[in-house]
């Protein structure tokens, strides 16, 4: 009987640590998600005809434009975040995977 109990504290004190790091995941994405709509940049995803645009709305020139295969796997990214940690909507499913893109227009 006090293995059991053991064994119960052990399998709710992992459980507790990977709800923990699920949580610190959400806040990281989130203030990725943040980070790109608080730097004045839109991110338009056309599944349709595998585009994903991403522009600087107030330089114009600065964009990035991924297309085909590029644009698919960005998708992919986006999808199994929110799949994955299922708090997040879309929209900051796709800020967050495009956090790594914005070094490129500067």
């Amino acid at each position: 009987m006090e293995q059991q109990f053991v064994s119960a504290a052990k399998s709710l004190s992992f459980m507790a640590e990977e709800m923990g790091k699920r949580t610190r995941e959400i806040e990281i994405t989130r203030m990725y998600a943040q980070y790109v709509a608080g730097s004045n940049v839109e991110v338009n995803v056309d599944r349709a005809f595998s585009t994903v645009h991403i522009a600087d709305l107030a330089e114009l020139s600065l964009d990035v434009l991924l297309e085909g295969h590029d644009a698919d796997e960005f998708i992919e990214a986006a999808d199994e975040l929110y799949e994955r940690l299922g708090e997040i909507s879309m929209e900051e499913a796709y800020q967050a995977t495009a956090h790594p893109y914005l070094d490129l227009m500067v």
